[in-house]
């Protein structure tokens, strides 16, 4: 993305003054203006540093529009001590104990928690040092295990389809879960991590199959079916819940 010029600045949604963000894109045809669903953040887009006013304006013509959309953004949800968050699917808390050079480690609760009742203790994911920095060592830690998982699943879908895959990159991906470049190159979302494991696997295996079509057409699907995921679950499992992942691991 050819991007040159940012300006910050805020917008006032009726009685809420918001962030805003104008940058240049030499790219882009028009104006842009979009939401981030997460952080509340507006972002407007220019073709030229020229019309940087422009966008500035456009945004605040869109004033209605962007309420609506602010109305249905996820607030965001940092990682802190005893609070709850999906690891592979499964609910855990985050326990804060050890010193800060502790490592991450998960608990898996099969003991009883007499607290409430002889019920089943929930596993935990442990993290030691200060509480204010286990938003960061916890989404570096699940950073790490989603590129251990997705490496081995994107190899173990590349292997069944006879292709070699490119480098595997793990980032804070918003707007998709995962790509795949013409020479290879994949790239996902960490968050996956927090999803259940068929959802990951379907993620890898839909990047995989691009490296025999690089499209959506009906013989990419036919060929998907045959890495044994299933495409329509894994997309109402995101309809349903996806947008609420975004929200883990940012700071409010």
């Amino acid at each position: 993305m050819s991007v040159n010029h940012i300006t910050r600045t805020e917008i006032n949604i009726g009685a809420v003054s918001a962030p805003l963000v104008a940058r240049v894109n030499r790219r882009a045809k028009k104006l842009i203006v979009k939401v981030d669903p997460v952080t509340g953040e507006i972002l407007v887009t220019a073709p030229s540093r020229r019309t940087l006013p422009d966008a500035i304006a456009f945004a605040h013509e869109r004033a209605d529009w962007i309420a609506g959309q602010m109305k249905n953004a996820v607030r965001a949800r940092p990682f802190a001590p005893n609070a709850i968050i999906p690891y592979r699917g499964v609910d855990h808390v985050i326990v804060q104990c050890g010193g800060p050079r502790a490592p991450v480690r998960v608990d898996h609760g099969s003991g009883r928690d007499h607290a409430t009742a002889g019920a089943e203790r929930r596993p935990e994911i442990r993290v030691g040092g200060a509480a204010e920095h286990v938003n960061r060592r916890l989404t570096d830690w699940l950073k790490k295990q989603a590129r251990q998982r997705l490496i081995e699943r994107a190899d173990h879908y590349s292997a069944r389809l006879g292709r070699k895959r490119g480098p595997v990159r793990v980032r804070d991906m918003r707007t998709r879960w995962g790509s795949c470049t013409s020479d290879g190159a994949m790239s996902f979302s960490w968050r996956l991590i927090l999803t259940p494991p068929d959802i990951l696997d379907y993620v890898a295996a839909h990047e995989c199959a691009h490296l025999v079509h690089m499209d959506h057409s009906r013989a990419f699907w036919s060929l998907l079916s045959t890495l044994d995921v299933d495409a329509r679950a894994a997309a109402a499992w995101f309809r349903e819940h996806g947008q609420a992942l975004f929200a883990y691991g940012v700071s409010g």
